[in-house]
């Protein structure tokens, strides 16, 4: 989305800088060196976001700002300010200030937080938020689209469903929307294990939808009493018959082949097979889903994802899939009370699931297997115009260090810097000899 910022700053390489920068990203800029002309703009309905130095002119820019505010309530403004004291940032609060950005700075945290205002500016953006939250099953991408046209097509049907997906997936909620979607869903929707009992079942089920979570759990005395139970449902009328529902992480073909399953009742429940991806296949569902596990925390709907802790949570490997992401989200709304969710608050949180020390016999193992290159690094002829020994077995750790800081940091180069203990500059010359993009 592109938004018109209005830039004061009375330093005209900074405002120069700037300017560039933030047109770069995509926006456009009007410039001035003083508060008056920033106000005047603002007063007038001009421009989207405000991005303003503290100091113009001898006179703080807090003084102005309640002019601003009045005239246009809602209208983000990020300050930039070389006076980096705590009365600063205090004034910043109290001023309602959308971000503080202290001097030096780094040109993407001005791009970024420029990203992040314009979220809170865009009411079409804020209504879809609200809208996804409250969507049946959310995510765009191109791996989801055979399983709405799946469900769209079988929820109107009598044909027995097999769902298969990993952990988390969301196989439960495809069962309730084929419930929901179709002309069963004023009838009976029942979770059933238990089939020693035929004709209660059938009673109580009364031509809705029975859903067996993880059907290959079922023991062969379970097996023997479903396989019963759908015999008998072949002498009800189709209107009234039930349709099972059944759900399974585990390879069923597999598990018949080697016995564990009855190959007869796997052909009867798995006539139309709905299967669901990882969370990894599905793009940038990552981020719609955040925003919406997040807007059902809030009943205001006035909390949000800086870009970089969504970037941060679309680099994540969801072993647990949708269900960890949305358990992240509900456990981050509790711990922090903020109406924005920092990188920062996402990587504290995923530094908990960190995996112990390793053992002193996985310390040695990688001591031994560094031990052995770099006596073949120093054994093996070499080009002189080539790398020495020392920077070349520097790079194995230092590249995918470096890769990491800034994974974890959703790219910022700033952040990464700060993780690594170095200065951003050292960080910029790094990522260019080790040809890092």
């Amino acid at each position: 989305m592109k938004y018109e910022i209005l830039l004061a700053d009375d330093d005209d390489s900074v405002r120069l800088v700037l300017s560039k920068a933030i047109t770069r990203a995509g926006h456009t800029v009007r410039a001035t060196d003083n508060a008056e002309t920033l106000v005047k703009w603002a007063e007038a309905g001009q421009g989207d976001i405000i991005v303003t130095d503290v100091m113009m002119g001898g006179r703080e820019v807090f003084e102005r700002l309640p002019e601003i505010s009045k005239a246009r309530p809602n209208m983000p403004v990020i300050v930039i300010s070389a006076n980096n004291t705590v009365n600063t940032a205090l004034k910043s609060g109290t001023h309602k200030v959308f971000e503080y950005i202290p001097k030096p700075f780094d040109l993407d945290d001005v791009t970024n937080a420029v990203s992040r205002a314009g979220q809170s500016v865009n009411p079409r953006k804020s209504r879809m938020r609200a809208e996804l939250g409250k969507l049946p099953m959310i995510g765009r991408s191109a791996a989801m689209q055979p399983v709405y046209r799946a469900v769209s097509r079988f929820a109107s049907g009598d044909l027995p469903c097999l769902i298969t997906g990993s952990v988390g997936t969301g196989k439960d909620l495809v069962a309730r929307l084929l419930h929901d979607g179709g002309p069963r869903r004023e009838r009976p929707f029942i979770r059933n294990s238990d089939f020693s009992n035929t004709s209660l079942t059938l009673q109580k089920v009364n031509g809705g939808d029975i859903y067996i979570d993880e059907v290959a759990e079922l023991t062969p005395v379970q097996q023997e009493g479903l396989l019963a139970l759908l015999t008998e449902a072949e002498y009800i009328p189709n209107h009234s018959r039930p349709r099972i529902l059944s759900a399974t992480r585990k390879d069923l073909r597999k598990m018949a082949a080697a016995g564990q399953f009855r190959d007869d009742l796997l052909f009867r429940i798995n006539v139309a097979e709905i299967r669901i991806p990882d969370l990894s296949a599905r793009e940038r569902d990552t981020y719609e889903l955040a925003e919406a596990f997040l807007s059902q925390t809030s009943p205001e709907g006035n909390r949000r994802f800086e870009t970089e802790a969504l970037d941060v949570l679309h680099r994540h490997s969801w072993d647990g899939n949708v269900r960890e992401l949305e358990n992240l989200v509900r456990r981050l709304s509790v711990l922090y009370s903020d109406d924005v969710i920092t990188a920062d608050m996402v990587l504290q949180e995923f530094s908990k699931d960190i995996a112990p020390h390793q053992t002193s016999e996985e310390s040695q193992h990688l001591t031994d297997l560094l031990e052995d290159n770099c006596r073949q690094l120093l054994n093996s002829p070499r080009d002189p115009n080539a790398e020495t020994p020392y920077q070349e077995a520097l790079a194995w750790v230092e590249r995918p260090l470096i890769v990491e800081a800034l994974r974890v940091t959703g790219g910022n180069r700033a952040k990464a810097a700060d993780r690594l203990g170095i200065h951003r500059n050292t960080l910029r010359t790094r990522l260019k000899s080790l040809d890092i993009q």
